[in-house]
């Protein structure tokens, strides 16, 4: 059935009422059957309980008066064009529903959208490098710093995906369409936020091209922060508020594959999960290929698993801390692996995590996930914006995807 939008089918209730009206006042004032086959065209008004004139029914008799009879012809004739006219206008309202639709996508047009972004389109995960929160008191970013982290990235990226719609980071879609970004996939930290829910829509209506997407929470099952009811809540008002942009939420791949809790996969427009070969049990015995070989398979897992577009928010490995496994080179060697292994394509890809490094994600993540010292080195760049060994090495691989389109005669934005 075609989804219109809320103004049409205001209109269309108010024809449907109107030709109610006209048909049952024209029904009511059409002459008896006895009368019509006397070849008569007085109206028999006794059905509608209030008659012309202020006449009670029991006052009239078979035989009405003329000039009674010749008003009932007037209404009659009139309520029969009101009906034609009503009715004219239902059927264009009818014939119009494309357009309707146009104001309205639907889940398809929503999800195509992602799908061609990510087929086209370098995103990254990005969290302002002065914004921190230690010890649960948060250092907003400011706009000037978010200004300098955005002019970098764009060297390397034209997506964006964030994390929060506040502290600071509602400046984000502002910014990031001045510089030229194409698209960026806004998040809502807490699915509660009056004061993040409020910024996405605002954000949305003021960005609509620019804006591809809300993701309601980030680990927010795993970390049990909230329940699946509440957070399904979420994404579903925001859907009704925001009917033309897709939303999600994003959790470990696990979640997808098991659909758990029922119903997890068939409220998101797109997959926006997490896949970390470092947290699976076996990491500490494998090598990157391997690591590698894990997000592929993974992918082509959930990719199978719906004909819904996936964009693997979080991989990779960080590039410390300092006497660790975790080293620059490793880092490099993951990213050209899977860059190769995993190349973008309409419906399935992956975004880089992180854009920088933020040191005080250890002390923040011990309190949900225990001690992972290498919280603080996710980042491809350094916390003062150094690239590290891995975007160097993949800007190699990044300009050969950029030449080939000139070559074809296609864009390089």
């Amino acid at each position: 059935m075609p989804q219109y939008s809320d103004k049409t089918l205001r209109i269309m209730a108010a024809c449907s009422s109107l030709v109610f009206r006209c048909r049952w006042h024209a029904r009511l004032l059409e002459p008896s059957e006895t009368l019509r086959q006397q070849g008569t065209t007085r109206c028999h008004p006794q059905r509608a309980g209030v008659v012309p004139g202020g006449l009670t029914p029991a006052s009239v008799s078979p035989e009405v008066p003329e000039r009674f009879g010749s008003g009932c012809r007037l209404l009659n004739e009139l309520d029969r064009l009101r009906v034609y006219v009503a009715s004219g206008l239902l059927l264009a309202l009818a014939m119009l529903a494309p357009l309707s639709l146009q104001a309205q996508p639907d889940s398809k047009d929503r999800a195509d959208r992602v799908r061609a972004a990510i087929g086209s389109l370098r995103f990254v995960a990005y969290t302002p490098t002065d914004l921190s929160i230690v010890s649960g008191r948060v250092h907003a970013a400011s706009r000037e710093r978010i200004r300098k982290d955005l002019t970098l990235l764009r060297k390397d990226f034209q997506g964006l995906i964030t994390y929060s719609c506040a502290d600071g980071l509602e400046e984000v879609p502002d910014i990031a369409n001045a510089l030229g970004y194409r698209a960026v996939i806004l998040g809502i930290w807490d699915p509660l936020s009056k004061r993040e829910i409020d910024n996405v829509k605002r954000l949305v209506n003021a960005y609509p091209q620019l804006i591809l997407g809300v993701s309601v929470g980030n680990e927010t099952l795993l970390a049990k922060r909230q329940q699946w009811p509440v957070l399904r809540s979420s994404i579903q008002h925001l859907r009704a508020a925001l009917p033309g942009v897709a939303i999600t939420t994003s959790e470990p791949f696990y979640y997808y594959l098991n659909d758990d809790p029922p119903g997890f996969l068939a409220v998101q427009d797109f997959l926006l999960p997490g896949v970390h070969p470092l947290f699976q049990p076996w990491f500490d015995r494998a090598t990157t290929a391997q690591a590698v070989d894990f997000v592929v398979r993974v992918a082509g897992l959930l990719s199978a698993k719906t004909d819904k577009p996936v964009l693997i928010k979080e991989t990779g490995l960080p590039s410390g801390p300092p006497g660790s496994r975790f080293t620059p080179a490793a880092q490099a060697e993951f990213w050209v692996s899977l860059l190769q292994r995993l190349p973008p394509a309409p419906g399935l890809g992956f975004a880089y995590f992180e854009a920088f490094d933020h040191d005080w994600k250890e002390e923040n993540a011990r309190h949900e996930f225990g001690s992972h010292p290498e919280e603080g080195y996710w980042g491809l760049y350094t916390a003062d914006g150094k690239p590290k060994e891995a975007v160097k090495e993949l800007r190699k691989r990044w300009h050969r995807e950029i030449a080939a389109p000139r070559k074809a005669g296609g864009s390089a934005s």
